[in-house]
């Protein structure tokens, strides 16, 4: 359970969590890499749900290795799929609105961190009307490593001014959940149906099915 008491801020993740985007993000996986003839099903990309996008790309290259890789632009191309896909087709997920409203009407910051570049991360909160709502957000592409590392928590939590001890950490995925432990917060676990049972969960604060049950994981 989680300690109502503590918490001083609320930092959201954003692919997963606070937006359905990893739909969007197979897509621009099946087509390019499909492209370089690696044909991915929507089970193999699951495989690296909320994993940075580099080491997506050496995954599957070490999977299956192309002739003459150019990791930077397939880097590139892959984020400007994912975008162009975010912005047509993805959703806020359940109960995001409330979670917001339910932070702001307790006076908490809200941050957001995530392993997403800084310029898809304003367009999703722009796209859905939440810039003004959010008092930080920051990339961990911009930290020395990316999730699952801490670091993107504890530079968000210094620009809210928070301790982050005093941080509410919401994330969707493994590797996510275990960055924002090994950061000192309390974190809550909102994990995709299909590996909600999974072990690597169990080590948040909490575990809920979807933020609209946020309120079944605070005391």
């Amino acid at each position: 359970m989680i300690d109502q008491s503590k918490i001083k801020a609320v930092i959201f993740d954003m692919d997963g969590l606070l937006v359905n985007s990893e739909p969007c993000w197979h897509i621009a996986e099946k087509k390019i890499f499909g492209e370089l003839g690696v044909e991915l099903s929507t089970e193999n990309c699951l495989e690296t749900t909320g994993v940075p996008i580099k080491d997506v790309i050496q995954h599957w290259y070490k999977k299956h290795p192309w002739v003459n890789p150019d990791f930077e632009t397939l880097e590139r191309d892959l984020l400007n799929g994912a975008k162009e896909a975010i912005e047509e087709h993805a959703d806020l997920m359940p109960g995001v609105l409330e979670t917001v409203s339910w932070a702001k009407h307790n006076n908490y910051k809200i941050g957001l961190a995530s392993a997403s570049p800084m310029d898809m991360i304003e367009m999703v909160l722009r796209k859905f009307n939440l810039l003004t709502d959010f008092d930080t957000f920051h990339s961990a592409e911009l930290e020395r490593f990316n999730k699952p590392d801490p670091a993107v928590y504890l530079t968000v939590a210094k620009r809210l001014e928070v301790k982050i001890e005093q941080c509410l950490i919401l994330e969707d995925s493994g590797g996510g959940v275990k960055g924002a432990v090994a950061s000192g917060a309390q974190v809550i676990a909102v994990p995709s149906p299909h590996e909600f049972n999974e072990a690597k969960f169990n080590i948040a604060s909490a575990k809920i099915s979807s933020l609209n049950n946020l309120k079944e994981a605070i005391k």
